[in-house]
């Protein structure tokens, strides 16, 4: 099996091909998986064939493990803190295993409220990493609370109590057409919003089926694969700048998951799926489609380095969509749209084009 891209825990069969065809061999193509590793925690996808094989080798291999659990409706998974569930439509469920159930209220009058506020703010980061995106702003703005004042642990148990109430909400995953997939990335930044001035980035990768309409308006279909909220590291003189680093952050978990899907679809005989970019900032769609520029030295090489992934067709279109229906928007402001909301309520969303380039198809493979 083959590392991949985006974590190194995080395994692919290996193709085995004819050394004169250079095809993947009949006996072969049944054999694929995928096996994620977590301290000493192992989930796994694939066929029969590969599941077979795997528990041979570890016997031959004499290795001790736990029994191997199957996802079924009927049963259930835990893995890395989380609880897998499967309904009758081949949908899963990802919801907090227990975590949410130890989550308490920072007592803002008592002595150790700044220890309490340090302990409930990280379980609820937790589950807010791995299954309640709409909770990782919050959470990660109280990360940056160092001495926590009134008003930063009454903004902390707000979302602590939404998260109490809501221990059963995760995310959904449904099936997707692997041949007719999109990754698509949101980004977006907002300029100087942190108390300390600095600014806030954040982004979300998904999984989806793109239909067009034809009011200028795509709808997507699919699942999230990722996402972040960050406080920004470097110095922002301007709303580009913030634009600019949400852009490169996205971009870079963006391309290690698109080869990491490179090398599923090749696996699996497929096309590779096409990586797009969402933008709701025209001043950063512009430089990146228009060969706009910008006057400050520092930002000159993310620009030229996003610009040349684009003209090599490592991104495959950047698109600048409008700001209500951006879904990144919830990882940058404390009162953002509903757009995350809605795709986390029913792995759906519509969305409203500004502007796109149309370029010229070529083949992906």
């Amino acid at each position: 099996m083959s590392t991949s891209t985006y974590d190194l825990c995080l395994l692919v069969t290996n193709a085995v091909t004819n050394a004169v065809t250079n095809a993947v061999t009949n006996a072969d193509a049944d054999v694929f998986g995928l096996v994620g590793m977590q301290t000493d925690d192992t989930l796994m996808l694939g066929t029969a064939t590969f599941s077979s094989l795997e528990e041979k080798k570890l016997e031959i291999a004499q290795f001790r493990l736990k029994p191997k659990t199957v996802l079924t409706p009927d049963v259930q998974l835990d893995f890395n803190g989380c609880t897998l569930t499967m309904t009758d439509e081949a949908t899963l469920n990802l919801t907090q295993k227990g975590q949410g159930g130890k989550i308490k209220l920072v007592d803002i009058r008592a002595s150790d409220r700044a220890q309490q506020y340090t302990e409930q703010r990280a379980r609820g980061a937790y589950i807010a990493s791995t299954c309640q995106p709409e909770a990782s702003f919050d959470l990660s703005i109280a990360a940056q609370a160092q001495q926590p004042s009134n008003e930063d642990i009454t903004t902390l148990n707000k979302r602590l109590k939404w998260q109490m109430e809501s221990l059963n909400r995760g995310l959904c995953y449904i099936p997707v057409d692997l041949i007719n997939a999109k990754l698509m990335v949101f980004v977006d930044g907002s300029f100087a919003n942190n108390s300390d001035l600095s600014s806030q980035l954040g982004f979300i990768l998904m999984l989806v089926n793109e239909s067009t309409n034809a009011d200028s308006t795509f709808t997507i279909r699919g699942n999230v694969i990722h996402y972040s909220s960050t406080k920004c590291k470097r110095v922002t003189r301007s709303v580009l700048a913030s634009e600019i680093y949400g852009m490169v952050n996205g971009f870079d978990i963006g391309i290690a998951i698109a080869t990491t899907l490179r090398m599923i679809t090749e696996r699996l005989g497929l096309a590779a799926v096409p990586l797009v970019i969402c933008t709701d900032s025209y001043s950063l769609y512009e430089c990146l489609v228009k060969l706009g520029t910008t006057k400050e030295k520092r930002l000159m090489i993310d620009i030229m380095a996003l610009r040349q992934s684009y003209e090599r067709r490592e991104i495959t279109e950047i698109c600048w969509i409008n700001g209500d229906d951006n879904p990144a928007d919830a990882f940058t402001k404390a009162s953002p749209n509903c757009a995350l909301e809605r795709f986390v309520d029913s792995n759906e969303l519509r969305v409203r084009i500004e502007g796109w380039v149309q370029r010229p198809t070529t083949s992906s493979r």
